[in-house]
């Protein structure tokens, strides 16, 4: 028996007709995306979440006070760049959002369960 799809009309409309083994295969690989597919999703998710979390912490590391100073540091200015970690999370954030495709939550608009402590 012939293992390759045949070209059939039924009900004057054009169809495939394909062995049964072929269509559980089918079948199978549709599920296997569909579960790799809500993977992916929970996987940018997580990203997204991710980049939210390291833009925080930049935010947090770049207004913190200084050890051992009492006074309130000003924000870093063009002048003034900022540490070497800061400007690095900030990158991997931003490399972050351009692989899933997400923009930059605005301030103070995390969701409650991104807030965790």
């Amino acid at each position: 028996m012939s293992a390759k799809p045949q070209q059939v009309v039924m009900d004057g409309k054009p169809m495939i007709a394909i062995p049964e083994k072929h269509y559980e295969s089918l079948l199978a690989m549709r599920r296997q995306l569909g579960s790799q597919t809500a993977k992916l999703r929970m996987l940018r998710d997580t990203l997204t979440d991710l980049s939210e979390f390291l833009d925080t912490v930049a935010e947090t590391l770049g207004t913190a006070e200084p050890a051992g100073s009492r006074e309130t540091p000003s924000p870093p200015t063009p002048s003034q760049p900022s540490s070497p970690l800061i400007a690095e999370i900030r990158r991997r954030a931003q490399h972050i959002r351009a692989v899933t495709g997400a923009r930059r939550a605005p301030k103070g608009r995390h969701s409650p369960d991104r807030m965790r402590t």
